[in-house]
């Protein structure tokens, strides 16, 4: 059974809510639990981005390897270019982590 929940809204948003709801043939109730539904599906979705970057960003550190942008670049495109030909181009090669350029992480 779904639970029962109040929300106390601003009388602006809940005048806008109304009009929208209208306007797209739906109740207020049916829009506010799309739109909320849609938000927690996106704050989800970014969560899993930050923790797949940060064990990304572990396994570098871990391999002391990373691959160079321009050879990424080229071998995607190759991979696009070749896909329509049959042809499977290799891999670049990866590289050792730069000790001049120190590897941070983007926030704590």
């Amino acid at each position: 059974m779904p639970a029962t929940t109040s929300l106390k809204l601003p009388d602006a948003l809940k005048t806008t809510i109304a009009k929208v709801a209208a306007f797209e043939g739906k109740t207020a109730h049916a829009l506010m639990v799309e739109t909320l539904q849609t938000a927690m599906d996106d704050a989800l979705a970014r969560q899993q981005f930050y923790a797949d970057g940060e064990a990304s960003y572990q396994d570098s550190l871990r391999t002391n390897a990373v691959f160079g942008g321009e050879d990424v670049k080229a071998y995607v495109i190759a991979r696009m270019e070749g896909h329509a030909a049959g042809n499977k181009p290799g891999r670049p090669q990866p590289l050792p982590l730069d000790a001049a350029k120190p590897v941070t992480p983007a926030h704590d």
